[in-house]
């Protein structure tokens, strides 16, 4: 509500009264300072008995006070203590004044009822509260908010409405000055309309308060909401209660609702805020996977509980972990594969988590993450854990994410700001990320440019308030990052064979005790030759060690220990440790036993995310050739822990490799797990598994018939759904790319020909029950080079058109790579889920059990978009599911494929910033000023990435750069980089200005 000339202002400026503070147009105000001070002054004068000098406040006003206090800077403190009404009448003229020049008024009268009821009250208070520094935080955080709030138009019209509201919930007292002298009980409600008051305005300087507080006000307010109006309303209740003289019956009644409604009130407020947290957890979509392992390295360190320890006193550690300002605020730690980091990084993750005054996060990443290993997974792992440690940002978060239309925070931009608006708000914070080498190459590129970033901004203006560590692998590209990208320089920590060899010889030692125990009688001599061998030959591997133990207490007898640790037995590095280990299980276990374990370990090799065990499961079950499930005589009785031991870890109920290192050494040392072997087993499992009679869909399928799909849900078809829904195509080109390696190293001729023959039926079946999608229409040409391998063989024809369907299908863009291309199947996975979920309150006691065998019974509202994380992972209600899916309409796509706009945007505007941003040249911005047209040259040079056409080279070569994230051109100045010359040229410009 803009003010204009024709509106009576607080204050006339050029009247002929300014002298005094007020105009004779706004006596109703006060009519003037002194004059209103000697009215209250007179009529507040005498004390009533029981009150004033009497009366020194409750425990919960002087408490109340305390914490208003505790939230305060040091100057605003000050400021608060000198404020007076009449200071604040002159500011409040000198901000209409101001805004009388810039042409900008917002009828500053309207405040006026609020302004006339506070100099009141403030007068009651002074008198009858008697407690000191009341009045201060009255006018102080009023003059504090308007002279704030004044310079910004849409922040200052909510405050004067706040103000507004207020006022006309709060009585004129100086009519009810008897009440007081007569009811001492209603200094009671004095003191509740006084601590309304200053819970209002303890909001209210939290959120003009910081550097940060313009982006995060419009959020911080609308969050308040609840509570102001709780605030109105126990307000209202005040000035009844004091207008309408109440007696002290009444006045009980009165304390009775107002403890009601304070109830109802956190009641309500803390509803708001799980539900809000609930949102923005599902938005970041990072589930406790980051909690998992750091708890799962906890346990493995309280194992050995007197390992890890040295790396807290390493000078650099110690520096950036105790310093007031720190050397430098980055760290990087690093080491050989299997060096014990990440134990090292928990040690020092705990140890930071004993600094109170620090927020510390951290965050694992994962060669089989499941597209955490990303630049933005990575900041929304540490997102998650801020927004549960200092949750007054939540409501920013949760705002962003309703603004963002994004079902899961996929873009990078918009973590980006999230991450900064935190480093900016958060006081003092310590960040850990731990494997930043299992990221790509472009993906730690990106994250390493925005945290130096971050991180060099927040050094200079609060040095010390942001410490992050990285641990890594010594890379190369990420040498180069730390060094050319940051500000400061990092300290470098470097974990050698000398600084964890007493770590290990501790653990060895405590292992060799456990293998004496068990393959008893074991001498001394012999411990000590197995202690020193196994620390000499670990040369600094943690993991080497742990390896080597676990095998050698699995041995089956004494003798073949013996034998196992002879020095010329004894493996050499991780090669070494993995075949020992591979080895011993194919010595150890029966024919079925071993082709089981190459079974599962290849999958774990193969598979396009992590399995559950309950899926594992499932897929053994799978009888492709009956075209049943028969877990009943299929599934494994025995862990998988049990059968590949060491090589497997357990998150959960997902199941993984060992370490980042297991894949490569199991597949080049086991000739029994060959990958391409393993990748046409399992194109050919999911293609069999999808043509079982749990995905027919038959229009006149009628209500009666729904028992049977029961029936085979009971007995576990449903139990591989999302995993082979989601995988299937992936599986078929994993399949096709190895089909070179299939045929040129295959060492069984028989074998070959089996696995060629299941495929070939495979895809046959598939395409036949799928025969709707018309797959032999379009064939494309890249596909059937790729399939050249395939050429003598029956079904080359068919793979020819399914490697085409699935080339087509995901280059269609965002859309098409979201959605199940095969419409039947997409029907059938929507009935089965939809019995899933509603059959659990329906089944007995007895197939409920069963039911949990094979499904989630908590998580089971489903997203049907395959790419995304929930398509597994699912809700717990059904409200929940909606919301979520809900969000992934984006209808407003970027044209150029492979661009990384192809995701969308929820309107048109930023659509076409983005156009403009990355691809002006098919912008309509140009055309907005030219109406001539212009003849183009020809565009001969294309961009082998995108498609891009160019009518020069080098503008190609530029465009392919930022691709890739060059940036080969920096500023010999300031250091920043860029990936055209023509860019670092009119950036120079910058540093020729005149200072």
């Amino acid at each position: 509500m803009n003010g204009n000339s024709s509106v009576p202002s607080l204050v006339q400026s050029q009247s002929s009264h300014a002298s005094s503070g007020f105009s004779t147009q706004q006596s109703t105000l006060v009519g003037s300072c002194s004059q209103s001070s000697r009215t209250s002054t007179s009529a507040f004068s005498q004390q009533p008995s029981g009150a004033g000098s009497a009366y020194s406040g409750s425990s919960a006003l002087r408490a109340a006070v305390t914490k208003f206090r505790a939230h305060l800077t040091g100057p605003q403190l000050q400021q608060f203590k000198t404020t007076t009404y009449e200071q604040l009448c002159n500011e409040i003229m000198q901000i209409q004044k101001e805004q009388e020049k810039k042409k900008n008024m917002m009828n500053l009268s309207r405040i006026q009822g609020y302004l006339e009821a506070m100099h009141q009250f403030g007068k009651v208070i002074e008198v009858f509260l008697n407690m000191s520094g009341l009045v201060a935080f009255v006018w102080g955080p009023i003059k504090f908010l308007l002279l704030t709030a004044s310079n910004f138009a849409d922040t200052f019209e909510t405050l004067l409405e706040a103000y507004e509201q207020i006022g006309e919930q709060l009585p004129l007292l100086e009519a009810y000055e008897s009440l007081f002298h007569q009811s001492p009980h209603m200094l009671q409600a004095l003191e509740n309309m006084y601590m309304d008051i200053l819970e209002f305005h303890s909001e209210a300087v939290k959120f003009y308060s910081g550097d940060t507080w313009k982006r995060l006000f419009r959020s911080s307010w609308k969050n308040f909401g609840t509570k102001f109006n709780g605030i109105l309303k126990s307000l209202a209740r005040h000035k009844n209660l004091i207008e309408c003289r109440a007696s002290l019956s009444q006045y009980q009644l009165y304390r009775e609702d107002m403890s009601d409604m304070k109830v109802k009130l956190d009641g309500l407020i803390e509803e708001e805020k799980i539900k809000k947290m609930k949102t923005v957890k599902e938005w970041l979509a990072v589930g406790s996977l980051p909690d998992n392992d750091h708890e799962e390295f906890c346990e493995v360190r309280k194992k050995n509980p007197r390992t890890g320890g040295w790396i807290l006193n390493h000078e650099y550690i110690r520096d950036w972990m105790i310093a007031d300002v720190p050397n430098s605020p980055i760290v990087w730690m690093t080491g050989i594969p299997g060096a014990g980091k990440t134990i090292l990084a928990s040690t020092i993750i705990d140890e930071c988590r004993t600094k109170s005054e620090y927020i510390t996060t951290h965050f694992y990443c994962h060669y089989s993450g499941q597209g955490a290993n990303t630049a933005v997974g990575v900041i929304r792992g540490i997102l998650d854990q801020l927004v549960d440690k200092y949750p007054q940002l939540l409501p920013h978060c949760h705002s962003q994410h309703a603004r963002s239309g994004e079902p899961a925070l996929r873009s990078f931009g918009l973590a980006r700001k999230l991450f900064e608006d935190f480093c900016n708000t958060v006081p003092k914070q310590f960040i850990v990320i731990d494997g930043l080498d299992e990221c790509e190459s472009f993906e730690r590129k990106q994250l390493l440019r925005f945290l130096m970033d971050v991180i060099g901004h927040c050094d200079e203006v609060d040095p010390g308030k942001l410490r992050v560590m990285f641990v890594s692998q010594e890379y190369p590209d990420i040498k180069n990052a730390l060094h050319s990208l940051a500000r400061v320089v990092p300290k470098i920590v470097s974990v050698t064979p000398a600084d964890n060899k007493g770590d290990i010889q501790i653990y060895v030692r405590s292992w060799v005790n456990h293998i004496a125990e068990r393959h008893a009688p074991f001498n001394e001599e012999l411990a000590e030759c197995l202690r020193d061998l196994t620390v000499d030959r670990a040369g600094g591997m943690f993991l080497y060690a742990k390896l080597v133990m676990d095998n050698l207490y699995h041995q089956p007898s004494r003798g073949e220990l013996i034998s196992a640790i002879q020095e010329d037995n004894f493996p050499k590095g991780l090669e070494g440790a993995y075949e020992r280990i591979l080895v011993r299980i194919k010595n150890t276990s029966r024919e079925p036993e071993w082709r089981m374990a190459t079974k599962l370990l290849g999958w774990m090799v193969c598979c396009k995310r992590q399995l559950t065990w309950k899926e594992i499961q499932a897929a053994l079950s799978i009888d492709t050739r009956e075209r049943t499930i028969d877990w009943k005589n299929r599934r494994l009785r025995t862990h998988i822990h049990d059968i590949c031991g060491s090589l497997v870890t357990i998150s959960g109920d997902r199941v993984a490799l060992v370490h980042s290192t297991a894949k490569y050494y199991i597949t080049k040392v086991s000739n029994d797990i060959y990958q391409p072997t393993v990748e046409c087993e399992l194109a050919t499992l999911c293609l069999q598994y999808l043509t079982f009679s749990c995905f027919q869909v038959d229009p006149a399928t009628k209500k009666e018939d729904e028992p049977m799909y029961e029936e085979l849900m009971l007995k576990g078809y449903f139990a591989f759904q999302d995993y082979a829904i989601a995988t299937w195509f992936l599986h078929v080109s994993a399949f096709v790319k190895t089909g070179k390696d299939l045929f040129a190293q295959a060492q069984d001729p028989e074998t070959l020909s089996t696995l060629l023959q299941d495929v070939s039926t495979a895809i046959d079946e598939f395409m036949d029950r799928y025969d709707e999608e018309n797959f032999y229409d379009i064939e494309v040409e890249k596909c059937r080079n790729d399939c050249e391998v395939f050429k003598d063989q029956d079904f080359y024809k068919d793979i020819v058109s399914l490697t085409s369907y699935i080339y087509q299908y995901q280059t269609k863009g965002f859309d098409a790579r979201y959605k199940i291309s095969i419409k039947s199947l997409k029907a059938a996975l929507d009935r089965n889920r939809e019995l899933l979920e509603k059959s659990v309150t329906k089944l007995k006691e007895s197939h409920l059990k069963k039911y949990k065998e094979f499904y989630d019974a908590e998580k089971r509202f489903k997203c049907d978009k395959i790419t995304c994380i929930f398509f597994s992972e699912g809700f717990k209600d059904h409200k929940s599911r909606k919301k979520h899916v809900n969000c992934h309409d984006r209808p407003y796509k970027c044209e150029v494929d492979d661009c990384l706009g192809a995701e969308g945007y929820a309107n048109s505007r930023d659509l076409e910033k983005h156009t403009r941003a990355f691809h002006p040249n098919i912008s309509d911005l140009a055309e907005r000023f030219n109406s001539t047209p212009v003849q183009k040259a020809k565009a001969a040079f294309t961009c082998t990435l995108c498609g891009q056409s160019f009518t020069r080279k080098l503008i190609m070569q530029d465009h392919e750069k930022s691709h890739r994230g060059e940036r080969p051109h920096e500023c010999a100045e300031c250091g920043k980089s860029f990936t055209r010359k023509n860019d670092l040229t009119r950036h120079r410009r910058i540093h020729d200005r005149p200072h």
